[in-house]
């Protein structure tokens, strides 16, 4: 098996892990993110988009990051070496998601309380 066939299923797969595990873990958040945006659910839909777009930017550096396009040198040829190196991409890539997706968890009701309580401060405030 040649490396390039390796590189490419590597690649696609990599892809394929993006393309769905992003959409269902948005779909499991989404109660958790109205529950924590319930005073104000415009600006939590507007920050899931937001997080959105970085989240497809990251996954997407990443696989440019990692992509091969030479063939390893000779002490690479070994298949099993090449195969252990296309795994480390792609525990990479779900080691990524796992934090970003735990830190987005766990600052979410932060950044939820923070901009409730800006909206309470602001509503308090009487306009001259």
């Amino acid at each position: 098996m040649s490396w390039w066939v390796v590189e490419l299923g590597t690649d696609v797969l990599l892809v394929a892990i993006v393309v769905v595990l992003g959409p269902l873990i948005k779909r499991f958040g989404r109660s958790y993110a109205g529950d924590i945006f319930r005073a104000n659910p415009r600006t939590g839909k507007s920050y899931l988009v937001l997080m959105d777009v970085a989240y497809y930017l990251i996954f997407s550096a990443f696989i440019l990051f990692t992509i091969t396009l030479r063939p390893p040198g000779p002490w690479q040829r070994e298949l099993a070496a090449v195969f252990e190196d296309e795994l480390v991409r792609l525990g990479g890539m779900l080691l990524l998601m796992g934090i970003l997706h735990g830190a987005n968890v766990l600052t979410l009701p932060i950044i939820g309380r923070l901009l409730g309580l800006r909206r309470d401060l602001t509503a308090d405030t009487p306009e001259p």
